[in-house]
């Protein structure tokens, strides 16, 4: 080996950077607005689901493959969304060790890989007590879209 590969082996090492690597998140959209979950919560995408048991919160039940699931509806949080029975698709995603949660859409979600440094927070001067807090950030898609962070830890409190 001589001493210019041999110093260039070395060199290009000391200047690799450590970056970051994205996560990757489910992102749908419910209106005109975007909202994305962490995908390591997502167990599975559902086509064609009947829910029932409706409540006044808008939250519903459906039974997949012997699994109760709780269904929510984010129009209560953004009334512009239509309602459950136009979603075509459900989002299963794990809350704990046994309650699962169903998010109804109309359209097949996206995968997006989202770093770090596109998250912001809401100002509170925009959620003024309104806006849940499991609706916990804003991010900035790779496209440009603004998308909603849902926090699935914090869909235990109020929705």
């Amino acid at each position: 080996m001589t001493h210019a590969n041999y110093n260039r082996r070395f060199r290009s090492n000391k200047q690799a950077t450590v970056r970051i690597a994205p996560k990757k998140f489910v992102s749908f959209e419910l209106g005109n607005v975007y909202y994305a979950v962490p995908i390591e919560r997502v167990q599975r995408i559902v086509k064609d689901f009947t829910p029932y048991g409706f409540l006044d919160s808008g939250q519903s039940l459906v039974r997949h493959q012997e699994e109760l699931i709780t269904l929510i509806s984010l129009s209560k949080i953004f009334p512009s969304i239509r309602t459950i029975a136009d979603n075509n698709y459900l989002i299963v995603c794990s809350l704990n060790k046994s309650d699962r949660l169903g998010i109804p859409v109309p359209n097949m979600p996206k995968i997006l890989e989202i770093s770090e440094e596109n998250f912001c927070e809401i100002p509170e001067l925009y959620r003024q007590d309104q806006l849940p807090n499991a609706v916990e950030k804003l991010i900035r898609s790779p496209d440009g879209t603004e998308v909603f962070y849902l926090n699935l830890e914090l869909f235990n409190q109020r929705i």
